[in-house]
């Protein structure tokens, strides 16, 4: 097992995933991926989102470089592709998500970007398995498991957390912005992640930058201590329908 399987460990005993937490490294150079244990290379191109998806589902450690993405939003997001014009003027968007190119262009001009040129792959990796220390850890779950991510990151600094997203391109949102604010960000699995990397209609993703994740973890062993947990006690009442229909029963002569 990897170096990271306490830390998973920890993490599901207060959150009870589905899926595995997934360890995310981003590159420099493609030729580090040959010092990666247990890596699977991809067959076929794909999309990066997918990686996620057989990290998260089969626990199997991806790599993938710029060469193997075809998603362009991915690649220009990650700076793994350079931006061009028709991206730029809003061409992805309007029409689709945008009735005109200004706010297509709106839109475009808002989607966190890395530099282009400084990555050139990607990993990613169950984090019970990872070899390599990654600089995000991704979690997909229910509202009431991200809520729980959510308390815990607030247990020492108070008050509240906001989340930006246009609701596409989900790599933008979970590598990109996290990479830049260096902080934790909530997101919509995109259409991209839901038709081909296996989202669920009541997912969320949380990305914890791997400075965090200590005090985030400590915030949500102290709440759940305090009595804030997963899954939610539900609270149990009498039920008056039985309650009824005994009474009832009750002053039946029975044979």
């Amino acid at each position: 097992m990897g170096n990271f399987e306490e830390l998973s460990n920890k993490i599901n005993k207060y959150l009870r995933l589905s899926t595995f937490p997934v360890g995310v490294k981003l590159l420099e150079n493609t030729e580090e991926l040959n010092t990666i244990k247990f890596l699977k290379n991809p067959e076929k191109k794909l999309a990066i989102c997918q990686i996620f998806s057989y990290a998260r589902y089969y626990g199997w450690t991806m790599g993938c470089t710029k060469e193997d993405n075809l998603c362009p939003l991915a690649g220009i997001s990650l700076g793994l592709e350079e931006s061009y014009r028709l991206f730029e003027e809003g061409a992805f968007f309007v029409g689709r998500y945008n009735e005109t190119k200004e706010a297509a262009i709106k839109t475009t001009t808002s989607m966190p970007k890395l530099p282009f040129g400084k990555f050139s792959a990607i990993l990613a990796g169950a984090l019970h398995r990872i070899d390599f220390t990654p600089d995000l850890i991704l979690i997909w779950g229910n509202s009431a498991q991200i809520m729980r991510i959510i308390q815990g990151y607030l247990w020492k600094k108070g008050g509240r957390v906001s989340m930006s997203t246009f609701c596409d391109g989900v790599c933008a949102d979970t590598i990109s912005n996290a990479l830049i604010t260096k902080d934790l960000q909530i997101a919509f699995p995109c259409l991209g992640d839901r038709r081909f990397g296996m989202a669920l209609d009541s997912d969320l993703i949380a990305s914890i930058p791997i400075e965090l994740i200590d005090e985030i973890l400590e915030g949500i062993e102290k709440t759940h201590k305090a009595g804030t947990r997963y899954p939610i006690p539900y609270q149990i009442s009498t039920p008056e329908f039985f309650m009824k229909l005994k009474e009832q029963l009750d002053k039946v002569e029975k044979n």
